[in-house]
């Protein structure tokens, strides 16, 4: 078969684009997450961050948001969300290019460089603006935001909260 390495690399992608938007419209997104979930307890009992992650995805489903935004110093972060495939996208804020890098690979995550985290509140009203401005929101839709009361303290990953986009 024909592949992005071949002699029409453009129809290729362009194929490969439309089967996984395809796909995407019809996978069963509370059931993954109630599958990723159980098998995770299933290995005995979670930690905070797990516990907190997997409680931000459960309420995007329930509440069908649109996005999950999710301030990381390391990625493990968004990386805990990401696992239980939900179909928010999740706006992973990070401050440090190297984990903006390696994000960039993730499922469902879409990355973003921030000078810092002091002041979390500001950092994710400008994270929903950017969001809104770039069409992953609009006014009205509630966004699940996930971080730590430490501000810039990696793996203390400790609050959830819904905020509705202005």
């Amino acid at each position: 078969g024909e592949t992005a390495a071949g002699g029409y690399p453009l129809e290729s992608v362009t194929i490969m684009r439309k089967i996984c938007q395809t796909t995407e419209q019809i996978v069963d997104y509370d059931s993954l997450y109630m599958g990723m979930r159980s098998r995770t307890k299933s290995s005995g009992i979670m930690g905070p961050v797990e516990a907190l992650c997997s409680s931000g995805v459960k309420a995007a489903v329930d509440s069908g948001c649109k996005l999950i935004v999710a301030l990381t110093e390391t990625g493990s972060t968004a990386l805990a969300l990401a696992k239980y495939r939900p179909k928010a996208t999740i706006l992973a804020i990070t401050a440090s290019e190297s984990t903006l890098r390696q994000l960039l690979i993730c499922r469902g995550v879409l990355p973003m460089l921030t000078a810092s985290f002091v002041g979390t509140d500001s950092v994710i009203s400008k994270a929903i603006a950017k969001a809104k401005g770039d069409g992953l929101v609009v006014s009205g839709d509630i966004v699940v935001a996930v971080h730590g009361t430490k501000e810039e303290t990696p793996g203390h990953t400790n609050l959830l909260k819904m905020v509705k986009v202005p």
